[in-house]
């Protein structure tokens, strides 16, 4: 071969490579299921992975005999549609409470995007899945609440398997379930054993953060997996006439801790949650709520000498807030405390740890006017009963 012919095939040869890559089969392009996260004011974010670049969107409809007239929902920010990652957050909006949804998420693998010219793959297509959102009118709701796993396979299924025939409507893991992450693949693992676990494709999840969760090398990329109420690590909302506050207590100790190199402003946030605490307990949806729990994951009540700024910052403001019960993890000791035992002014539950003899799952269940707490432990034993 003539050199100049020979450098003219090499070049092509790099050309196609740089510009196009082989296509992935449609069963390999999926990385995770569906989740359903922050099922509130008249909407839902589904979430997912996949393995390769793609161009996804949800598919969703009341009628699965009629899904040629389903709608579609994407996302897009500025008029550019999002896409050409791996990472799928999509919101659809303007859903109806109390009715039951269907839907499938699609992606379709970009196996080139340059300024004028694109290229696609195969596209993946889920099965089915539902979703029902809380109507205004309906109080009714069970609730699963794990708690300090952290990522135990053995003790999440073992919880698991003391709830499972329970009929839930929604999960919240409050805190160090995914600690640690040191990178993606690691939080993607055991994020999906979670998922796949409680059936996050169908059944809302709301993911607390815990002290464990804002460490190593992933703890900011973290959030990305998440879609936060009102897009920060505190909120709160509503689950038919029941108010759920969630607060971030941040780190264990304090900012200026030699282990942080100088990287935290938790005090920031702690503060920056006076006031969201103040105007939530002031607002119409608080104030005319039935039922009202507190959830955050490092307690403020009984903490003995531990570092505990939250009851400085946040206890003026508890003092005389009328929750139904407040509950946490962190101490991987399940305790009780009734309302005034320790300055409460709410009954407080801690959760336990990770150990298969101190695991618990909670379950939060409010039927008519009663709403109750069960704690379970790993043997399936009711550890704590409550009515309140």
């Amino acid at each position: 071969m003539r050199p100049g012919i020979f450098i003219l095939s090499f070049s092509l040869t790099v050309l196609t490579a740089l510009t196009s890559s082989a296509a992935a089969p449609a069963d390999s392009i999926f990385r995770t299921e569906p989740y359903l996260q922050n099922p509130v004011g008249g909407g839902i974010t589904v979430m997912w992975q996949t393995w390769v670049p793609a161009y996804s969107w949800v598919e969703f409809g009341t009628d699965t005999t009629d899904t040629e007239s389903w709608q579609q929902a994407r996302t897009i920010v500025d008029g550019q549609v999002i896409c050409n990652g791996t990472q799928n957050k999509i919101r659809i909006e303007g859903l109806e409470p109390g009715r039951t949804y269907y839907y499938r998420v699609c992606s379709r693998e970009i196996l080139l995007y340059q300024a004028y010219k694109k290229e696609f793959g195969e596209t993946a297509v889920s099965p089915l899945h539902s979703f029902t959102l809380p109507s205004d009118d309906c109080g009714d709701f069970t609730a699963l609440i794990f708690n300090d796993l952290h990522k135990h396979s053995g003790t999440l299924q073992a919880l698991y398997s003391r709830v499972r025939d329970i009929p839930y409507d929604f999960v919240v893991f409050n805190g160090d379930c995914i600690d640690d992450p040191a990178s993606h693949d690691e939080a993607t693992a055991f994020l999906s054993e979670l998922n796949s676990t409680v059936g996050a494709a169908d059944i809302p999840v709301f993911y607390l953060r815990g002290n464990h969760e804002i460490r190593n090398a992933y703890s900011i990329g973290l959030r990305e997996l998440f879609d936060y109420v009102g897009n920060r690590t505190y909120g709160a909302f509503n689950w038919g006439d029941t108010r759920i506050v969630m607060l971030d207590c941040g780190e264990d100790k304090p900012d200026d801790h030699w282990v942080y190199y100088g990287l935290n402003d938790f005090s920031g946030l702690r503060a920056e949650q006076v006031d969201f605490l103040r105007g939530e307990l002031a607002s119409e949806e608080f104030r005319s709520a039935s039922r009202r729990v507190l959830i955050h994951h490092i307690p403020i009540y009984a903490m003995g000498d531990a570092y505990n700024p939250c009851l400085e910052l946040w206890g003026p403001l508890l003092a005389d807030a009328p929750f139904d019960i407040c509950i946490n993890a962190h101490t991987h000791r399940h305790a009780y405390h009734p309302a005034g035992s320790v300055g409460n002014n709410f009954p407080v539950v801690v959760g336990g740890g990770y150990s298969m003899e101190g695991a618990t799952v909670m379950v939060l269940s409010r039927k008519g006017g009663e709403m109750t707490l069960k704690v379970l432990g790993t043997s399936g034993d009711i550890l704590l009963s409550l009515n309140l």
